[in-house]
């Protein structure tokens, strides 16, 4: 049978592989700690059950969604932005989604045509690339560096790049790093779309999860002609991963296009999922303050036992993740294979996030602390 030609572009999913790999140790009865996935351990708070619970009540619960979600929800996502990033918002500015991932993909075939350009960053998230081949929408990599703390300098990519462009992928805080952008970063990508008319998206599934001191900062507080759109996520903040629930706000225009393509290929998020994301909305800041506290702690932790192997890491601010550097007597596939035989730990080779990952490694903060202590204790590999 012959498939699309596209295909031949894309590898099999990161993330499944590996659990195959898990799932076949443990057959075999090794004892593994995972910290590969960015999956929260965490409970999901008992009022986003009893929100799930109370939408079986509500008239209609079984029936098909409004294909751009319940206004309910999307009342409340307004409220959240005016709240804590006094951003204002109104309802068609708005997108309920299944899972901020189901955006990622349908943004593609709503702002590109077969041939055009994306610029996504390196290393990064693989589902930018991969989302884009999928639409033949060719991809131009910007290099993230450490020494530009991991943000990307838009004097790199070339005039005739620029010209072919028509949206521009950024994730902060950022996932595999964990690098945070800053006011000066926004208004600089910000200016750069208006400019060369490129769609900016801000991947902002990490935005809750920062030092507790800090105030979380959205693409649209420097946007002021909504140009740009912004993802968001229940899944990392209110450790909903399965309910499968996300938004999308910003540019009207862009998310009337969204949604266009989202009523031909599915059906919206199933009603009583969509009341558990008011329930978790509803939540206090000191709810948000707790989640952050545990990820602080755990990074802290990590980062002492990383010091006493050895390990260097980047410094993060953002996210639950540490990304780290291979230890030079090694290269990073097999420093990951003897992590994974010899203690048991599972970490995320960097070539996943793309080629600039090489030489890199990620740690999901997302086991209790003891469980992080525990498997690094037992690395006795040098």
């Amino acid at each position: 049978m012959n498939s699309n030609h596209r295909m031949n572009s894309i590898s099999e999913y990161h993330f499944q592989k590996l659990d195959i790999l898990k799932k076949t140790l443990i057959n075999e009865g090794k004892s593994i700690v995972d910290l590969s996935i960015g999956d929260p351990d965490l409970e999901v708070d008992k009022t986003i059950l009893q929100g799930l619970i109370d939408g079986f009540n509500v008239d209609g619960y079984n029936k098909y969604p409004p294909y751009d979600g319940i206004e309910e929800l999307k009342l409340e996502i307004i409220k959240y932005y005016k709240e804590i990033f006094d951003v204002k918002l109104s309802l068609d500015e708005v997108l309920i989604l299944i899972g901020s991932k189901e955006g990622i993909n349908n943004i593609i075939p709503a702002v590109c045509d077969i041939g055009d350009y994306a610029i996504v960053p390196n290393p990064g998230y693989p589902v930018y690339s991969s989302c884009c081949n999928l639409w033949g929408v060719k991809t131009y990599n910007i290099v993230l560096k450490e020494t530009n703390s991991y943000l990307p300098n838009l004097g790199d990519i070339d005039k005739s790049i620029i010209e072919k462009s028509k949206l521009f992928a950024i994730n902060y805080p950022n996932n595999p790093t964990g690098a945070t952008a800053n006011s000066d970063f926004y208004k600089e990508i910000v200016e750069f779309g208006d400019r060369n008319n490129i769609i900016v998206y801000n991947d902002a599934a990490y935005n809750e999860i920062i030092e507790e001191d800090k105030p979380p900062i959205s693409i649209l507080q420097y946007d002021s002609k909504k140009h740009c759109i912004e993802f968001g996520t229940f899944s990392k903040t209110y450790n909903m991963t399965g309910f499968r629930i996300g938004y999308v706000v910003g540019n009207q225009k862009i998310i009337s296009s969204l949604l266009k393509v989202k009523s031909n290929v599915d059906s919206g998020q199933f009603i009583p999922i969509q009341y558990a994301a008011i329930a978790a909305l509803k939540l206090s800041r000191s709810y948000v303050n707790s989640i952050r506290n545990v990820y602080q702690e755990r990074k802290t932790i990590t980062k002492q036992l990383l010091k006493v192997h050895n390990i260097q890491y980047f410094d993060s601010k953002g996210t639950f993740y540490l990304w780290c550097k291979t230890p030079t007597k090694f290269t990073t596939e097999n420093f990951c294979e003897e992590l994974l035989n010899e203690s048991g730990l599972v970490v995320t080779p960097g070539k996943a996030f793309g080629n600039e990952g090489v030489n890199n490694f990620r740690i999901s903060l997302t086991k209790d602390k003891n469980e992080i202590i525990k498997a690094f204790n037992k690395i006795n590999i040098y």
